[in-house]
């Protein structure tokens, strides 16, 4: 694999940066924290994703950005490949997105998983040494931070040794012994419980033999039964057969009981019947009486009414004539009230806005006065800016004359104390010293008098100005005063149209009113009472003929009553002579029944005895079935727990098979198997422990030019130090001499590794980061020979030593600026 470019987004300290990767050895120079190691964590990044033991999405994405990615491209086996894995936050938190693997231009969208199931394909990484949190391999072939490294150094033995065995691949051959061993552990377990399984066989099978003995016995017994019950079965067919021939007998005779019974009862209720069609044609007879009686003594006069409906519509006509006449003269006497107290409100407006347009005349006169007093405005202010350009004259000469006199004053105090002249460097006399002093003071003076005529002046125009813009301001009053007589004016203009509005109303409503008192008038009173004495009589004439309709109909019923009532007599006659002809018929009957049962009355004690007789035979059929049926039952009985035991004593010979086949197992895993892969392990560590103590010291030597120090590898893979013939622990060796012993180790570890595992494709890389920390100058020309001895196709270095640039093919130099990362040219 050789590295091509990467581009970051947003990544820790850089914001938006792609950089292109060379052959060669390349440095990645820059000051400290400038992001130099950030770069070869965003590569680790595109290939296996973010991780919790080391780069968490978190720490790569940079604070205060939500999305970010790092898009690799590499060149592998003669293929273009890209990688480009997404960082997103959300909810407080840094999670991977979706990304893309390409190979040849050929594109698979996948998860942060699937992309790293893709990776490892390519890079040809075993995936059992590449687990959700570690990808050892890489971190210890490819690039490997330089703190991590001195940290596997100083660790522990046992789990530095369990480490380097994951990296070699070597730990599979502990595990399988380990595995083995608990598969003993499980087999002596699965051991113990087939010899409980085991136990009891040889009872189990006396007891089978018994068990059958019983079931051949209980058959024999069950056999002798069956003779017996075929001489009752046929017994009891023969008995059943006479009794057939007596139960047709005794069948007739209940019948006829039967018959006799029904007929009795026929009797019983005819004679019940005839008692109740006796009563009730008295009372039938006495109703009738009653009924002629109540007809003869209310009878209906014959008169004729109008329909009743033509009554009951004429009421409903006049009542709502009477409704509306009276809802119309209570609606006029509402609205004349209303438009009485409507005119008595307009009248007092109209009162109220003709006061007030008696002001307008006084207004309108005030009005004029003050448009005539502003005429002199405009010339005020004329001269207001005339005073004004005349003062401001008037200063600057004030000021003028005021700095000739302090010119002139400071003249005459210079040449006072003047004695050389700076000019010609001539002595200056007193008289000349006089003359000059003479001219000033004349000067002075005439400017003295100049000034205070300027002054006398000024003054003068600033009590005219102060006149004038007293009288300004009083035309001013006078504006505000015009402005609002004017807008009083618009005012009362309005109330006029206003008044006139009110009056026009006032005579529109007096018109309305005089209307509604001549309606009011047209409605008379004697015409609504003359409606309501209609309806009453109208009412009265309803309520007679709904008398004499109800008169009408109860007589009707009465008579319909009567009808009813004759005829039910004449019914109840007719059925009591057809009674009388029923009983006679029943009792001809009676006769004929008692003659045939005693024919066959001694029927039915026959059929009893042998009703009997075959009663007691099947008692002896069912007593003979039930011995059979528990014979059965026992032999069944017998027959499932032989089965049982038949099961028992296979499982149990089964169980003594597993037994013995299991103890085979064992003996081969313990004394053979196991001892097998401990050898081949100690044989293989034996052969990573001699190439690693080489390649550890050779690398040392060349970094360590010291024949006084020495280093080698022990059983652990600790790193021993012999100084001076003593040996000495790695804390007491300088800051130079424990970066090399760090780098050595490493270096070593990567040679080991890519010499073991063949398939992986990174080993025509390597990532050094800040390999020559503490290095002296002479160590660090020494890292020259490092670099050609590494025979790798592409060495990326991380170092803020501006030395390694003189030995390195190229440079890329990364600079840092308000936290933010870039490389520079």
């Amino acid at each position: 694999m050789i590295l091509d470019s990467i581009a970051l987004k947003n990544i820790r300290s850089y914001r938006d940066q792609h950089i292109e990767f060379p052959k060669g050895s390349i440095l990645l120079a820059g000051d400290i924290g400038s992001g130099k190691s950030s770069i070869l964590q965003a590569v680790e990044f595109a290939l296996f994703g973010a991780r919790r033991d080391s780069i968490t999405g978190d720490a790569l994405l940079r604070k205060g950005e939500q999305e970010g990615s790092v898009e690799l491209a590499f060149r592998l086996d003669g293929k273009d490949v890209k990688i480009k894995r997404n960082l997103k936050r959300q909810r407080g938190s840094v999670a991977q997105d979706a990304g893309f693997v390409s190979v040849n231009g050929a594109r698979i969208e996948g998860t942060a998983t699937e992309l790293k199931a893709r990776v490892l394909d390519l890079l040809g990484y075993p995936k059992g040494l590449l687990t959700k949190s570690k990808s050892l391999v890489y971190r210890y072939t490819v690039y490997t931070p330089q703190e991590q490294m001195k940290n596997i150094i100083s660790e522990d033995d046992e789990h530095r040794v369990d480490t380097l065995r994951k990296v070699f691949g070597i730990e599979r051959y502990k595990r399988i012994a380990e595995n083995a061993t608990l598969y003993v552990r499980d087999l002596k377990e699965k051991r113990r419980e087939l010899s409980g399984m085991m136990q009891g066989i040889d009872d189990k099978r006396s007891e089978l033999v018994k068990k059958e003995d019983e079931v051949t016995g209980s058959k024999a017994s069950r056999s002798g039964l069956f003779p017996i019950l075929e001489d009752i079965q046929a017994k009891r067919r023969i008995g059943r057969q006479e009794l057939i021939s007596e139960e047709s007998k005794v069948k007739r005779l209940n019948e006829l009981k039967g018959w006799l019974d029904v007929r009795d009862a026929r009797l019983g209720e005819i004679i019940k019947n005839r008692s109740r069609n006796s009563s009730e044609i008295e009372l039938v007879s006495e109703q009738v009486v009653q009924l002629q009686e109540k007809l003869a003594s209310k009878a209906v006069e014959d008169k004729v009414y109008p329909p009743i409906d033509i009554i009951e519509k004429g009421i409903s006509v006049k009542e709502k004539e009477l409704l509306q006449l009276s809802s119309r003269k209570t609606e006029l006497t509402e609205r004349k009230n209303q438009l009485q107290k409507r005119a008595d409100a307009i009248q007092q407006d109209l009162g109220s806005a003709t006061g007030k347009t008696s002001l307008i005349t006084e207004k309108e006169k005030l009005y004029q006065a003050l448009l005539e007093d502003l005429k002199d405005k405009r010339a005020i202010e004329g001269n207001l800016n005339e005073l004004n350009m005349q003062l401001k004259g008037t200063e600057r000469g004030v000021a003028h004359l005021e700095a000739s006199r302090k010119s002139s004053d400071e003249l005459k105090q210079k040449v006072t104390s003047l004695q050389t002249c700076p000019t010609c460097m001539q002595d200056v006399t007193d008289q000349h010293k006089q003359s000059i002093i003479t001219q000033a003071d004349m000067k002075m003076t005439k400017i003295a008098e100049e000034h205070g005529k300027l002054l006398k002046q000024k003054e003068d125009l600033d009590s005219m100005l102060a006149e004038h813009n007293k009288n300004l301001g009083l035309m001013q009053e006078k504006e505000r005063k015009l402005a609002t007589l004017k807008a009083e004016l618009v005012g009362l203009d309005s109330v006029k149209e206003y008044v006139d509005r009110l009056k026009k109303l006032r005579i529109q409503l007096d018109g309305e009113r005089e209307g509604l008192i001549t309606a009011l008038e047209k409605l008379d009173d004697r015409i609504i009472e003359k409606l309501r004495t209609e309806i009453e009589q109208n009412k009265a004439l309803l309520k007679e003929v709904n008398c004499h309709n109800l008169a009408l109909k109860e007589k009707q019923h009465n008579l319909s009553l009567l009808s009813e009532k004759d005829k039910r007599k004449e019914d109840l006659q007719a059925d009591q002579s057809l009674l009388k002809e029923e009983v006679k018929r029943i009792n001809t009957e009676k006769m004929s029944f008692n003659d045939e049962i005693s024919g066959i009355s001694a029927s039915e004690e026959i059929y009893m005895k042998k009703r009997e007789e075959l009663d007691r035979i099947a008692d002896d059929e069912k007593k003979v079935e039930i011995r059979i049926s528990e014979f059965n039952k026992v032999i069944e009985g017998l027959e499932k727990h032989a089965l049982l035991l038949k099961k028992d004593i296979e499982a149990k010979g089964s169980a003594k098979r597993r037994y013995e086949k299991l103890g085979s197992v064992q003996e081969w895993l313990e004394k053979l198997f196991i001892n097998m892969m401990t050898t081949m392990e100690k044989q293989m560590m034996a052969r990573v422990h001699i190439q690693f103590s080489e390649l550890f010291s050779s690398w040392f030597n060349l970094l360590i030019e010291d024949e006084n120090i020495s280093v080698r590898i022990d059983d652990t893979f600790s790193p021993i130090i012999t100084q001076n013939g003593y040996e000495t622990d790695i804390s007491h060796l300088s800051g130079g001499e424990k970066t090399s012993v760090a780098l050595a180790y490493r270096l070593a570890l990567n040679k080991v590794i890519n010499n073991l595992i063949t398939d992986i494709k990174t080993r025509d890389i390597i990532m050094l980061d800040e390999p020559t920390d503490g290095f002296s100058s002479e160590q660090l020309d020494r890292v020259r020979d490092v670099l050609e001895q590494l025979d790798v196709k592409q060495t990326i270095i991380v170092s803020h030593e501006s030395k390694i640039e003189s030995f390195v093919d190229t440079v890329i130099r990364v600079n840092k600026e308000e936290h933010v990362s870039k490389v520079v040219s």
